[in-house]
C-alpha cells in the first residue's frame, strides 16, 4: 500500500488510466475526494464493489471506489 499525504486542493495523478484524485474537503476524521476519470474507467466504493462481485459470482479484483 502506498500512503500519500495531501492538503486541501492537492491532487494525486494515476497515469495510464488518466485518473486524478483531488482532496476537496477535510471534515474531522473524514476526507472527501473528487475523482476525475474517463467514462470507460469504472470507479466503485469498496463495499459496493464487493456487493457487485458477490452478486455476479465473479472473482474479486483490487480495483474499487465508487
Amino acid at each position: 500500500m502506498l500512503v500519500l499525504s495531501r492538503k486541501l486542493g492537492e491532487v494525486i495523478v494515476i497515469p495510464g488510466i488518466d485518473l486524478k484524485l483531488t482532496v476537496v474537503a477535510i471534515e474531522g476524521n473524514a476526507v472527501r475526494l473528487g475523482i476525475t476519470a474517463p467514462p470507460e474507467v469504472r470507479v466503485y466504493r469498496e463495499e459496493l464493489w464487493n456487493r457487485v462481485v458477490a452478486e455476479s459470482g465473479a472473482a474479486p479484483t483490487r480495483n474499487a471506489a465508487r
